[in-house]
């Protein structure tokens, strides 16, 4: 993400201190482009599956019962 975007900042997010020294470290790993260009082209073929962002937010500001798969409002 920050070689391809360099105004996003990633936030991971542990509880687990190895995990977060191993994010950290992510940030000194330096990619050639061509294998940018090769992680870019498999990610592209992958199928994304599920929701995620809008889908999520609506549901949590409309209300949404997960358990009966029903939506209520205040």
């Amino acid at each position: 993400m920050l070689a391809k975007y360099p105004n996003v900042v990633p936030i991971p997010g542990s509880k687990n201190r190895a995990r977060i020294l191993e994010n950290l470290a992510a940030a000194q790993v330096d990619l050639a482009p061509v294998e940018m260009q090769r992680l870019d082209t498999a990610l592209n073929e992958l199928t994304i599956h599920g929701h995620r962002g809008m889908v999520e937010v609506e549901n949590r500001q409309v209300g949404y019962n997960q358990a009966t798969h029903t939506k209520w409002t205040n």
